[in-house]
């Protein structure tokens, strides 16, 4: 786990910082100094000393000159002295003064130790020396004082600093959460009484390494903030912590949600249910954890870790070898995310999804032009499951690229079966939805390539669908992404124009073919003013730029006319059908007009999917 301050390493040359205006004494200085095996630094003045020595990753040893431009060495000492949250920095004034009273003044600004000029190589060796074994017995006092000596874990007084840091950050930023785990070992008592006080030592030990490896820098969960830092103390990932006997902590750090906390508690109660071996001997126990989200509101370090507290004592109370949030709300709302994720993992390797199509329409004739694919999910217990229901959760879990990979395939593979099956002129494309991780994929062109291939699907009949916040995440890679895919010759889409970074230079800069109207505004034109006029604005952006436009969400004949007042060529929505499956919507082709498939018009009864 971090250990607080700079600890100075043996295997790292300590480093010297060296602030003298006058170049000759800095370089005897430092060919003294870096013979005898330090790391050198120089600077001229005294600003650039107090900027080197006010860094986190600074030198911790000084020897400043009396008298510099800028600031002296003594107003070094003394702002250096003032921030009690620096490391201690051992700092050693050069001086030609020699009075009583000089050298208490160096003293009382903050100096360790002074050396008269010109300085004697070995005495400055010897104090430098002796500068560098204080400073390793304060880092191990300090180290000391904040952590455990058995386990070497931080402990409560370490842990309860740094959540503080965390509770101030979250009163300043809303959108970062993090979580304290309290985790109390069932029956600890029992097993060390049972076994002695040397073998409950060495479980514990072994308990801690557990624990540690449930929260392990490179997990999913554990991953590097991006909150910045209050003096550089919010870069680290989590904290394991040793608050006493058999009692534990862990801050999980900038996730993105409560379930998160879930999936932790789940494995350190898998790890920590295995056999423990103390003197040849299987040793078996199980954890009670306690569970506080950052999302509940805290103003005080104490506070929520004392609602762990509870929350793990509630579990005890319970039966022991669970967790419990210290919100009942909450820990309904985080295990049901936690059951999601869970079951859609379980969903990608069993290939319960499905995909449904929906017709785009020409408002002209009423003739099919194409469909645009949609992810569904038969989730077992809860019937068809919407996008809306789990795509955020596999966005979070990253699953969302193995559902969009087979999503695109199947689209591909099922247009080209209908395009033979019911062959037309021009031939049916396909809309398919590409999300944010997708796009952000390195190799993402290379992999539309491979399902057109694969499928045989000519590019052109190919409709990939973006939102506009994920192509203006990167502007230069978009552009060049967009530029590789439009020379594969598929066909680029903007869904839900309108709501995100709408501008003409920047359908212009990524050469699009499709805008998408967003429904919110189809839904609201025909009374809402400013909604109509962002129709008409739509489409006549559309026509100067020889894009199609196709209106989203059209449920009722009035919104249909409308548009084709407007000159809108193409929509979709369920006064013309429903998203179907394949075997529905080959139902509705056969059905159709041979080489036209034309949809009815003359009433919503007679549609291929009427609203009900």
């Amino acid at each position: 786990m971090p250990e607080p301050g700079r600890i100075v390493r043996k295997s790292e040359p300590m480093r010297v910082l060296v602030a003298d205006d006058d170049p000759i004494t800095r370089r005897l200085l430092q060919n003294t100094l870096e013979h005898s095996g330090f790391e050198v630094l120089l600077v001229d003045n005294g600003r650039l000393a107090l900027q080197r020595l006010s860094r986190k990753d600074g030198p911790r040893l000084a020897l400043l000159d009396w008298l510099m431009p800028e600031m002296d060495g003594l107003s070094v000492c003394r702002e250096i002295r003032r921030h009690s949250e620096y490391p201690y920095i051992y700092m050693i004034l050069l001086t030609t003064r020699k009075t009583k009273d000089d050298i208490l003044s160096g003293f009382e600004a903050g100096a360790d130790d002074y050396i008269t000029k010109p300085c004697d190589a070995e005495e400055l060796k010897a104090r430098l020396r002796a500068g560098e074994r204080i400073l390793k017995l304060e880092d191990k006092l300090t180290h000391d004082a904040l952590h455990d000596p058995l386990t070497q874990l931080p402990n409560r007084a370490f842990f309860l600093e740094r959540l503080a840091l965390r509770v101030s950050w979250r009163l300043q930023h809303p959108d970062y959460s993090f979580a304290v785990l309290s985790v109390d070992i069932d029956r600890f008592k029992v097993v060390s009484d049972s076994l002695g006080i040397a073998a409950g030592d060495w479980l514990l030990v072994q308990i801690a390494e557990r624990l540690l490896r449930s929260v392990r820098r490179d997990d999913a969960v554990l991953r590097t903030t991006g909150v910045g830092g209050i003096a550089g103390q919010l870069g680290e990932v989590g904290i394991l912590a040793r608050v006493g006997g058999d009692k534990f902590t862990i801050l999980l750090d900038n996730i993105r949600n409560a379930s998160e906390g879930i999936r932790v508690a789940e494995r350190i109660q898998r790890n920590i249910q295995a056999p423990f071996d103390v003197d040849g001997q299987a040793v078996f126990t199980t954890a009670s954890i306690g569970i506080a989200f950052s999302g509940t509101g805290y103003s005080a370090a104490e506070d929520m870790l004392g609602d762990a507290n509870t929350a793990m004592a509630r579990a005890k109370t319970l039966g022991k070898a669970r967790y419990q949030m210290c919100d009942p709300s909450m820990h309904a709302t985080a295990a049901g995310r936690f059951r999601l994720e869970t079951d859609l993992r379980r969903a990608t390797e069993k290939q319960e999804f499905l995909v449904h199509y929906q017709p785009i329409v020409s408002l002209t004739d009423f003739r099919i032009a194409g469909f645009e694919a949609l992810a569904r999910w038969q989730r077992p217990e809860f019937g068809l499951v919407m996008p809306g229901g789990f795509i955020s959760a596999a966005e979070d879990t990253g699953l969302i690229l193995l559902i969009g990979q087979w999503i695109l395939q199947e689209a591909c593979r099922q247009i080209c079966v209908w395009n033979l099956q019911f062959p037309c002129t021009p031939p049916f494309t396909m809309a398919v939805n590409i999300s944010a991780k997708q796009f952000a994929q390195d190799d993402i062109v290379s992999q539309i390539d491979q399902v057109l291939s694969e499928t045989g699907l000519a590019p052109e009949n190919l409709r990939l669908e973006l939102t506009e916040s994920v192509t203006m995440r990167d502007e230069e890679r978009t552009t060049r992404v967009l530029s590789e895919l439009r020379k594969l010759g598929v066909r680029l889409c903007i869904d839900d124009f309108g709501t995100g970074y709408s501008s003409l230079s920047y359908l212009r800069r990524f050469a699009l073919d499709i805008l998408k109207i967003d429904r919110s505004f189809v839904t609201d034109m025909l009374n809402n003013s400013e909604s109509k006029e962002i129709v008409k604005t739509i489409l006549s952006l559309g026509r100067n730029l020889r894009m199609r436009v196709v209106a989203e969400g059209v449920e009722s004949h009035e919104q249909m006319n409308l548009l084709k007042s407007l000159g809108c060529e193409f929509a979709q929505g369920f006064l013309f059908s429903r998203p179907l499956d394949s075997g529905a919507m080959a139902r509705t082709l056969v059905t159709s007009e041979v080489n036209c498939y034309t949809l009815p018009q003359e009433s919503a009864v007679h549609l291929v999917a009427p609203l009900r």
